[in-house]
């Protein structure tokens, strides 16, 4: 299993555009992504220009199944532009 968690900063002027397009893009990978386990976004509660997305895939083929979908590249276009602290995908392991 692969698991990723992007830590992210926008433009407090951003906040609530990405808000929506954050619940389109989730909307777009429980549709089409069976590989995709878990998508979750998360806003800080006390930054709320700071968001981390946690995702985990059953395998590396599905996780560029998700970084080469026309959705991921269109929800990219639009967050990038607003962002102050670009997103950094970070691997994690599970402990079990």
């Amino acid at each position: 299993m692969v698991h990723v968690f992007v830590p992210y900063k926008v433009k407090s002027a951003s906040v609530e555009k990405v808000k929506v397009i954050v619940a389109k893009f989730i909307s777009e990978i429980e549709k089409n992504e069976p590989g995709t386990l878990l998508y979750k976004s998360f806003q800080q509660t006390d930054k709320p220009t700071h968001f981390t997305h946690i995702m985990s895939f059953v395998d590396s083929e599905a996780e560029m199944l998700h970084k080469k979908s026309a959705y991921c590249r269109e929800f990219t276009d639009v967050l990038y532009p607003v962002c102050e602290i670009m997103p950094k995908p970070v691997a994690q392991n599970e402990i079990n």
